[in-house]
């Protein structure tokens, strides 16, 4: 249907909360019948924050899971994910996830400014940038200022990675701006998650200001520069002060308020078929030369469950030939947690602040903060084994995670920043320590893994020789969908020139460690 195919170029006028039915043509082109002005801009509201915190509970598990070296599925050739098997389809439904959700958030931006709702002006304003943001992450250019404008131009122009960034940091100011004043709504009960706190979204928004300021700090040091004045400047720029503060989607067993796991008909049996890989159980757990645990990180007793009685991972991206062998024994993903019907959707943490001020000390980028590099990374890594450890006694055998064992870890050569590049760690410096403990952290925090691999490439991984269907290169994009390609074929050449590289999975985008160095840290080959 083509009206259908519309909303999903990223260039609608109209909601996308509209269901698809034999009168979708009229609806999409004849707005005046629809009753617009009695749709409140707080009746949008629900159905975005709730989709959004799904969508990200499923690309975590399907996608970035996958990609990125936490699982791999054995469970035959229906999932080649990790074998960087990405086809059309899936880069067009990822493209109309994100626009699709950004569209309906500048609906309701767009209804709020009407109707004179500051508060769900500040909520449209956030929930656009993290679609956007998404979006521009994971394909490169996009249309941005031309975008959602269908009946006025079908062919937007497509703008570079930086420019949507900064569209979105203006969107995110103007809704901190808006939230100092403190504004309220007499729809604020429909926030389920901040309770329609004007504080508590403000500091979200600011939040992520921080977390698209670090993904483009490779390009520039001027974005540590914003960063630094943001993080020096709490009154007009509060940030996530503690893990109260976490952007965390509640879910609970009713609609609309199901959590992806709650709705998915997928059973134990197939989530456990995408079994832990040997680079995650490298990250956290000391075996001995036959495998037996020497010591196990705390969170991999919440995340996994052992098949063998012995910690094995398989091996991502390998020779499907050698499945059956290779993956005896091989350890699985806790279903009961990581798959837990009420699990929050996490869409952002106090963690993710706390590494990005760590990895801003290390690199001397960050005069306003005086906590040692060493001192941010512990109180990261406490809050982060802290917020799992609140799902321990879901365990067959209910797990207790004390300051001890949390200092144990800190201690140990897994956990260990002083550790860090010496012979008893894995890690060969300080950074790479601090970006690979951030990369375990984002655990089930949807693309944040992928996102952060691509900005600095570490953890340093392994690329299977199973991984023929990117010419054995880990994703750094996914590419335009064929249908964007043929609508709208002169912006999007114009794009990939701007990206110097074609239409395919190899072109880096602007901020990615790729891009900035010309190659990547571990190509295929080197182990």
């Amino acid at each position: 249907m083509r009206a259908n195919r519309n909303i999903a170029a990223l260039i609608l006028g109209c909601t996308t909360l509209v269901s698809c039915s034999e009168n979708f043509e009229k609806i999409n082109t004849d707005p005046v019948t629809i009753p617009f002005g009695q749709l409140k801009a707080s009746n949008l509201f629900e159905p975005i924050l709730f989709d959004t915190g799904n969508q990200n509970q499923y690309y975590s598990w399907f996608w970035n899971a996958e990609l990125i070296q936490v699982t791999a599925f054995t469970g035959g050739s229906t999932r080649m994910e990790h074998l960087y098997l990405v086809t059309d389809g899936n880069a067009q439904s990822i493209w109309d996830n994100y626009a699709r959700r950004a569209s309906d958030a500048n609906h309701m931006l767009n209804l709020a400014r009407r109707q004179g709702d500051r508060l769900f002006e500040a909520f449209g304003l956030i929930m656009k940038a993290w679609q956007m943001a998404e979006l521009t992450s994971l394909f490169g250019d996009i249309p941005f200022d031309e975008a959602f404008k269908y009946s006025e131009n079908r062919s937007p122009v497509f703008e570079c990675q930086e420019k949507v960034f900064r569209h979105i940091l203006d969107d995110l100011e103007s809704a901190n701006q808006i939230l100092a004043e403190n504004p309220t709504s007499a729809s604020a009960s429909l926030d389920q998650m901040y309770k329609g706190s004007a504080k508590a979204w403000r500091k979200f928004a600011n939040s992520l200001k921080l977390r698209y300021l670090c993904r483009l700090s490779g390009i520039s040091d001027s974005y540590w520069k914003e960063i630094d004045r943001i993080l020096a400047d709490p009154v007009n720029y509060p940030v996530f002060q503690s893990s109260d503060d976490d952007a965390a989607v509640p879910y609970a067993g009713v609609d609309p308020y199901k959590s992806y796991w709650a709705k998915a008909e997928t059973t134990k049996g197939v989530f456990q078929q995408h079994r832990l890989t040997q680079q995650l159980i490298k990250m956290t757990a000391e075996l001995d030369e036959q495998g037996n645990a020497l010591y196990v990180d705390p969170r991999l007793l919440i995340w996994g469950v052992q098949t063998g009685g012995k910690w094995k991972g398989t091996v991502s991206g390998g020779n499907q030939s050698n499945r059956n062998k290779d993956d005896e024994g091989t350890s699985k993903p806790n279903f009961e947690i990581l798959g837990a019907p009420d699990l929050p959707g996490y869409l952002m943490e106090y963690t993710e602040i706390l590494f990005i001020k760590a990895e801003g000390v290390l690199k001397g980028k960050l005069e306003s903060v005086s906590v040692p590099a060493k001192d941010l990374y512990e109180e990261a890594l406490r809050t982060n084994i802290l917020k799992w450890t609140a799902f321990g006694d879901r365990l067959s055998k209910p797990l207790q995670i004390r300051k001890a064992d949390i200092d144990k870890y800190l201690a140990s050569s897994l956990g260990s920043y002083d550790l860090a590049g010496t012979d008893r760690s894995i890690y060969g410096g300080k950074e790479e320590f601090i970006a690979a403990q951030k990369w375990l952290s984002l655990l089930w925090v949807g693309w944040e893994q992928f996102h952060e691999w691509r900005r600095n490439e570490y953890p340093v991984l392994t690329i299977g020789e199973g991984t023929v269907y990117n010419d054995h290169e880990l994703p750094t994009r996914f590419v335009y969908p064929s249908y964007t390609v043929s609508s709208n074929k002169l912006n999007v050449e114009n794009a990939l020139s701007r990206m110097s590289g074609d239409n395919s999975m190899h072109t880096p985008l602007d901020w990615s460690w790729k891009k900035l160095t010309g190659s990547h840290r571990n190509p295929y080959g080197v182990n």
